[in-house]
């Protein structure tokens, strides 16, 4: 498989590579997250940039795009535990302003963007227990994946499985979840479908959650270099309740309760989208791949306010967007040392725009009515360059047009027009070189310059008055980062040192009830280095580390020397894994989460305190005949702490922080038939 028809990314697939280590993987068939810098397992200390790897824990109730993604250095996981809202994730501080969903972070999956032609997206649609593989990028050679790319994080589902039915159970106090999963394969063909229904009540009041997934694939082989793959995502979630965050005082006083406005005005959402997308892929002397895709998403939402004033966009709102886009893309080997990669992307989504008063739970008269364009355009080019054994350069040029539209349907008196439109035309380039002067040693230096337009969303209001926000401008960053790279058969392990310099850096101006307003905040600086190490130590034991160190500060003389808002200072993971010598397989793991605390506003008056965090959990697994059984016990937040999760930042209701759950055990029961 060829390097170039795939993400470029952080580092190139690592496995520790003893006898003994790779026996044990075998045996635990432990899912692996893999930071990569291309799907071929090429050396991994002939890459341009930093290294993360960590084994999945074996037992996991997974109803959390976070749980698959702690552990990466750079990427900071904050759960919500609030399935109203997305897990609220940020590499190296892009993505921190977020009040929902994903920004300045790329997804795809499959090569397919998860994310808007605007840069918003979430992974609450995707049927994670059908990933094989996540990829993260983090450092300059980000930018390549263009507007909103301060890292990307790029998805790989499950294909050519072996012909198999099997289902799952999993359940805790408060939460249960089963799923089906079939797979076929034959000569020319395979297919795979699987479902997956959750529910919860919530460890809070008001917090009760149910969703459904559905995920079929087909993939045919048309000729010896030809493959066609059609794939079918389906999701509905028809509740989603709402128990809102909660004040520094609220929280320090009881931290499971319930805010009071989420009852009385029945704060609730759902969702609904659908997909449906076609990749054609070529593996020639010239290879190329083209993806088309289309699709569906619907949202409603009641917030905690009734939003009843003319010019309020409304407390109850309706979403109904379509989306579809086409990327494809083409590699020449030029010489040897020598090759190359020209593409292009089209992406487009209209969304109809409705809100309502919120009259305590029930529709009142209309507020909003819109129709929101966005169209990304882009061309990009990519190389890698191998003079020698040694060196290694990679690098390329992105060039985006981005166009938004919003069409005012909703005008009376007291309430003016507020259509308009705002375009952006924006580049990216990165470079990297990679030395490796030793047998187990490499350097690696790269940079980057990138940019980030505000999303639709982001243009919707005004810090002060009314209409759209369209005096902000795409923020600029320019990246840096260097590192070392260790990799003995036992031993992986890497050290990266990073400097960011962003301008006109989009953050939060405002936050009250779901109405949020942004702001170009001038100048910010972000330095840090990461530490990575994953260790066989024995036949028995092994072990992972991360840690990122991350000082991000305004430069701007209005906040000069504040730190960013939504950014952990210190944010750590170690996970130790046991297998002992039993006839039965059998693995118990131990896992140790820390986040330094966190800022709450740009004036720094209000912090969210450190979390840490233990788990436990143990696993075993039988086979019998062409039956695979696994069973799992895990316990959560074993010292029972009381923890922020996530925060809300610049909340003027200073409802800021998102409770984490207490202690929680869970079990869960797969059973897999293969014939």
């Amino acid at each position: 498989m060829n390097k170039w028809l795939y993400p470029l990314s952080a580092v190139s697939v690592v496995l520790t590579a003893n006898a003994t280590a790779q026996q044990a993987a075998v045996d635990s068939e432990v899912e692996v997250i893999v930071v990569t810098a291309n799907q071929q397992q090429q050396n991994w200390l002939n890459t341009a940039a930093s290294a993360s790897i960590r084994q999945l824990p074996n037992a996991t109730l997974l109803i959390d795009s976070g749980q698959m993604l702690r552990g990466i250095p750079g990427l900071q996981v904050d759960s919500r535990a609030n399935f109203a809202q997305d897990t609220r994730l940020s590499i190296r501080g892009f993505g921190s302003r977020s009040a929902f969903g994903v920004r300045g972070i790329f997804l795809q999956q499959d090569g397919i963007p998860i994310s808007a032609p605007d840069g918003q997206g979430q992974l609450s649609s995707i049927l994670l227990d059908s990933v094989s593989q996540i990829e993260v990028l983090s450092g300059p050679l980000a930018v390549l994946y263009g507007n909103g790319a301060g890292g990307v994080i790029s998805l790989s589902t499950r294909e050519q499985e072996p012909d198999s039915v099997g289902g799952s159970l999993a359940v805790s106090d408060i939460q249960q979840q089963y799923q089906l999963r079939l797979n076929q394969q034959h000569e020319q063909h395979s297919w795979q479908l699987a479902a997956k229904h959750f529910e919860t009540e919530g460890f809070r009041a008001h917090g009760a959650a149910r969703k459904q997934q559905i995920q079929a694939g087909w993939q045919q082989l048309l000729s010896d270099q030809l493959t066609l793959k059609l794939k079918l995502d389906w999701s509905d979630d028809p509740r989603l309740q709402d128990p809102l965050s909660l004040t520094l005082a609220q929280w320090q006083t009881d931290p499971n309760q319930t805010a009071a406005q989420a009852e009385r005005f029945d704060t609730t959402k759902t969702t609904a989208q659908r997909q449906l997308s076609a990749t054609l892929q070529h593996s020639g002397v010239a290879p190329w791949q083209l993806a088309v895709w289309q699709g569906q998403r619907e949202v409603m939402q009641r917030l905690a306010f009734t939003g009843e004033a003319i010019t309020s966009a409304g407390g109850d709102i309706a979403l109904e967007r379509d989306f579809l886009g086409i990327n494809t893309h083409r590699q020449w080997q030029l010489t040897d040392q020598l090759s190359t990669v020209i593409g292009g992307a089209w992406v487009q989504s209209e969304d109809q725009r409705q809100g309502y008063v919120n009259l305590f739970g029930q529709r009142g008269d209309l507020r909003r009515d819109e129709i929101n364009k966005a169209e990304n355009r882009d061309l990009y080019w990519r190389f890698n360059f191998q003079p020698t054994a040694k060196l290694t350069l990679d690098g390329g040029l992105r060039y985006s047009e981005l166009h938004y539209q919003i069409n005012d349907n909703f005008i009376r008196d007291g309430n003016p027009d507020d259509s308009g439109s705002k375009n952006f035309y924006q580049h990216a380039a990165a470079l990297g070189l990679n030395y490796q002067f030793a047998a187990n040693w490499s350097w690696f230096i790269s940079s980057g310059l990138g940019f980030e337009a505000p999303t639709l969303a982001e243009l919707a209001y005004k810090t002060e008055g009314t209409g759209l926000n369209l005096d902000l401008s795409a923020s600029q960053n320019r990246q840096w980062e260097t590192g070392l790279k260790y990799q003995v058969p036992a031993l992986t392990a890497s050290l990266s040192v990073f400097s960011i310099r962003s301008n006109d850096e989009l953050l939060v101006a405002s936050s009250n009830n779901g109405r949020t307003s942004f702001r170009n905040a001038g100048n910010t600086a972000r330095e840090g280095f990461e530490l990575f190490l994953a260790q066989q130590l024995n036949p028995q034991f092994s072990h992972t580390l991360s840690l990122t160190l991350l000082d991000a500060r305004f430069q701007s003389a209005e906040l000069a020397g504040n730190r960013l808002p939504g950014v952990a200072k210190t944010d750590a993971y170690w996970q130790l894994t046991f297998q002992p010598r039993l006839s039965l397989p059998l693995y118990l793991e131990w896992q140790t989460l820390y986040r330094g605390r966190i800022a709450t506003t740009d004036n720094n008056n209000e912090f969210a305190p450190s979390a840490i965090s233990f788990a436990a959990a143990v696993s075993a697994k039988q086979q019998v005949n062409g039956l695979q059984l696994n069973y799992w016990l895990r316990l959560d937040n074993v010292a029972d702490r009381n923890n922020v999760g996530a925060v809300v930042v610049n909340q003027a209701n200073r409802r800021s922080l998102e409770p984490a759950p207490g202690r929680q055990l869970s079990a869960g029961l797969s059973l897999n038939y293969l014939w």
